[in-house]
């Protein structure tokens, strides 16, 4: 799709609507030494490409084409800034910590060491370990908080998850609280 063929105010409710959805993507993946919030950022420029090259003669922006092509574009797009990522040109600035940190107050404080990452050991057996705590973890929770947690993951919001399962935002917040506990305790 041409972009002078597209208003703001369209480009403006596209990305509004679509942001839940870019956010539960973006849980899905991991980005070394980045967060969350580095691949929602990647993730909306998949999405405004989606909107400029849309064809319409495939359909409408807002029909379920549209969707499935946006949503296929916005995974590609943070798969590619995972890809270029770990590239080893960017392997120093990757396994690195900085000599200054901040704490949970906003305090700086120095790091005497530079810590660099593990080997391919200990990277299979850390992997091994959080399959082993995913597995006890789904063991402890209730079929209610499974399913709490995998809308969760899917980046919907919890007034969104109240209105889909007939319960209070509340207690959709209980519930979150909950299933963190029960991960620190296991």
């Amino acid at each position: 799709m041409k972009e002078d063929k597209i208003s703001e105010e369209l480009i403006n409710k596209l990305v509004e609507s679509y942001a839940s959805m870019i956010r539960g993507i973006c849980r899905k993946f991991y980005l070394v030494g980045g967060t969350t919030d580095d691949l929602y950022q990647e993730g909306m420029i998949g999405l405004l490409d989606a909107i400029r090259n849309f064809d319409e003669s495939k359909g409408t922006i807002g029909d379920d084409t549209f969707k499935k092509y946006a949503m296929t574009c916005v995974k590609r797009q943070i798969i590619d800034a995972i890809r270029h990522n770990n590239t080893l040109k960017n392997q120093a600035l990757n396994t690195s910590i900085p000599f200054i940190m901040k704490n949970s107050e906003d305090e700086e404080f120095e790091i005497d060491e530079i810590a660099t990452s593990d080997g391919p050991e200990e990277i299979y057996l850390s992997k091994e370990k959080q399959e082993e705590r995913l597995n006890i973890l789904q063991e402890n929770l209730s079929d209610f908080e499974r399913l709490v947690l995998e809308k969760y993951l899917e980046g919907k919001k919890t007034n969104v998850i109240a209105k889909e399962l007939n319960k209070t935002p509340k207690s959709i917040t209980n519930t979150i609280q909950r299933i963190k506990l029960k991960i620190q305790n296991n």
